[in-house]
């Protein structure tokens, strides 16, 4: 049975691609003040507080299962914003949003390997229009490669993992409580290594607090839940194109909010960014949810 994905998810995605896009210049404005793990403790710290204090009757009836699954995201999600966030120190802020963006080809490709399920041309047409796109709104032309670089490719597999293990494990389990699990997941793994690795900040100025507090909240707190509620309702390329959404917002916010120059080459890459977006709305897709390898042999 085909069918065409209900307009709902999509919106939620394109809100979390937003909160998120006004994030890197805020995260690289407070690395300068504070140690990235000590700012991804205290970010996810704050946002798993507020959670867990409005879903502690859903994360008690979860059970060992959903703190094992909510491990597991926790543990690639921290690996992905760990390299983001190491990352912005050495690399700009536009470079990372094209770079981190690569996921948008990673997950239909993973989607192949680990699922066994082929992509669609029409899903690898939108993926390749999104990743020019990406091109023309992020690269300098004349920008050599950073240490920084690199960690934000890693940045992108692991965004990638995230997403098709969100997919599986999102169906399982109660959405916002598997949303609440990970986030304290990356909050201990981040307290571990800023404990062992960075010195203890004892004055941080208000734009740090600010950071803190904007990326813990909406780009946490809301914005983590959110995808894994959504992503019940989609499929993980799909997701991954909305996500894609993520930089065109940010090059947006900018122009408008910070006076940021946003020229013709970065117009072109938001118009092929949603086009891209645009097209995989527009494809009708097979109502079957992944299942794992072993069992799809069945079928």
């Amino acid at each position: 049975m085909l069918y065409r994905r209900s307009l709902i998810p999509s919106l939620m995605l394109l809100t979390v691609a937003f909160v998120w896009g006004a994030t890197f210049v805020l995260i690289k404005t407070a690395l300068e003040e504070i140690g990235p793990f000590t700012f991804l403790a205290m970010r996810f710290s704050l946002a798993f507080a507020v959670l867990a204090m409005s879903f502690l009757a859903r994360l008690r009836r979860g059970g060992r299962s959903l703190w094992q699954a909510g491990g597991v995201l926790g543990a690639v999600l921290f690996a992905a914003y760990g390299f983001q966030t190491v990352g912005l120190r050495t690399t700009t802020a536009t470079r990372a949003g094209f770079l981190t963006g690569l996921f948008v080809i990673l997950v239909p490709l993973l989607s192949a390997l680990m699922l066994r399920r082929l992509p669609t041309l029409g899903t690898w047409l939108a993926a390749l229009l999104a990743v020019l796109g990406l091109a023309l709104l992020s690269l300098p032309m004349d920008r050599s490669w950073a240490p920084g670089d690199g960690l934000m490719l890693l940045c992108a597999l692991m965004v990638a993992i995230h997403i098709l293990l969100v997919d599986h494990q999102g169906r399982r389990h109660d959405p916002l409580a598997l949303g609440t699990a990970q986030i304290g997941a990356v909050a201990l793994l981040s307290g571990l290594v800023a404990l062992l690795a960075e010195p203890f900040p004892t004055h941080l100025p208000a734009t740090v607090w600010w950071a803190i507090l904007f990326t813990a909240l909406p780009a946490t707190a809301l914005a983590l839940p959110l995808q894994v509620v959504a992503q019940r309702r989609t499929l993980p390329q799909q997701a991954a194109l909305l996500l894609t959404m993520e930089p065109v917002f940010a090059a947006l916010t900018a122009f408008l909010f910070l006076g940021e120059r946003l020229t013709g080459r970065g117009l072109a890459g938001c118009g092929l960014i949603l086009t891209a977006m645009l097209v995989a709305e527009g494809l009708p897709v097979r109502n079957r949810r992944f299942l794992p390898p072993s069992r799809l042999a069945d079928e």
